[in-house]
Parts: structure tokens; sequence; C-alpha cells
């Protein structure tokens, strides 16, 4: 019986989604899981590594190892080359911004899988596995229009600099997106000072003031103080 992940056509996961739900590894662009008996290859254009392409609604699919030559029957490659007949149920999954992992559904092998030359990790080309799938039953997930060719001559014709060209667009937008962030200043907030407390009990008291002379507190008006000074017979309000 195959696996369903219960996922829709299209639906956005992290990467921690992928690997909760397929019970399979966090890394890398081929990931088997044995509990769920599943194959899930990642197409990721954001690191500029593997060159895969949609040729005529085909995807052709970049095998595993960063440098040197693949060997097909190496690891996922194995797995993926026989997936028409090991029972392993291969789901597809593409990035085309970092961290936002599309599902794209179950694919099958639509035919033989072939050799390209490729730059490897290290720059210096090498030979890789090519695998043309396609999602069962086909579907029409966004894909990078970029890499997206009506057919072989489509590819031939203008596939030959895409790859350095995404890149181009890839840092650029890195570039972009790295400005450091506008922080608003601190204002710091103002404490309301402390209302001023008179004592009533000071009604009747002595007080000098060093231009009125002696006085005598007759009344407290809310925060100011009413005097009766002998020198000017009055009074000074606020002392």
């Amino acid at each position: 019986m195959s696996f369903n992940p219960g996922l829709e056509i299209g639906q956005i996961l992290k990467n921690s989604d992928v690997v909760e739900i397929f019970k399979c590894g966090n890394m890398g662009g081929m990931r088997r899981s044995r509990t769920t008996n599943t194959l899930v290859i990642v197409s990721d254009y954001t690191k500029g590594i593997y060159h895969d392409k949609w040729i005529g609604g085909v995807l052709h699919y970049t095998g595993m190892g960063k440098s040197g030559d693949q060997d097909i029957h190496w690891a996922q490659n194995a797995t993926l080359a026989e997936c028409g007949h090991n029972g392993v149920d291969v789901h597809l999954f593409e990035v085309m911004d970092a961290g936002e992992y599309i599902y794209c559904g179950r694919i099958e092998l639509v035919s033989k899988p072939y050799t390209e030359i490729q730059p490897g990790e290290d720059g210096n080309d090498r030979k890789v596995w090519m695998f043309p799938v396609r999602p069962v039953p086909d579907n029409d997930v966004k894909k990078p229009q970029m890499f997206v060719f009506k057919d072989m001559e489509d590819y031939k014709s203008r596939g030959k600099n895409v790859d350095e060209e995404y890149a181009k667009m890839v840092a650029a937008k890195k570039k972009k997106g790295s400005k450091a962030p506008v922080v608003a200043p601190v204002i710091p907030k103002i404490e309301p000072k402390p209302p001023v407390v008179i004592p009533a009990d000071i009604v009747g008291k002595q007080v000098k003031h060093k231009t009125f002379g002696t006085g005598e507190i007759t009344a407290i008006e809310g925060a100011s103080i009413a005097v009766n000074f002998d020198k000017v017979g009055g009074e000074e309000n606020g002392l």
C-alpha cells in the first residue's frame, strides 16, 4: 500500500515538516525513508549545485553526488533508477525561495536515465546522471520559469546560460534582502512628578522670608501656601 502524506499539490512546507511527515533525513536532495518506504527528492534552485530543468513537462533531475563523476548504482541514485519496480514511492519537492518546500506530488521515471556534463561543487566538470521524471497524475504546480522549456530544441536554443543567469538573480536577491533593518529610536518614557503634598498641620506656624521677614501661615490652597507677613500686611502665595 502506497504512503499517503496527506498533502495538497502546491502546498508549502518547512524542511522540518518534510522530515516529520516522511520520517526522512533533514539534509540533501535525495532522502530515503524506510519507515514510510518513500524517497523524497528535492529540486533546490537556490543553491546552484545541481542543474535541473523542466523540458516538455518532464523534470530532468540531477542525481546524487556533489563532486566527481556520479555513480548510478550508488545510494539513492540506485533507488530512483529502480523506482519502477522496487516498490518505493518517490515524492518531489521544489525550492524556489530558501526554506520553502513546494509539494509537487508523487513522481515516476518516464524514460531511462542518461548522463551529461555539469560543474561540480569544486567547479570542475564531471559526469552526472539525469533522471527524467514526471508527477503522476500530472499537475500544474508552480515551476521556476527560467528552467521551463517547451521541448529539447527550446532548451538547446536558450538554456545554455540559464544556470548562470539564475545564480546572478539569486545573489542579487540575497544582497537586496541583506540590508540592515531600520530600527526605530527608543524614546525614554517621561515619568510624571509625584504630586506635592502639604501637611495640614502647618497652618498657624511661623515662617521666615528673606525679603518679607516673619509671617504666619494662614491657609493651604492646593499646592500653594498663604502667608500673612507682618512687614507687608498681606499674603504671599506659593512660598
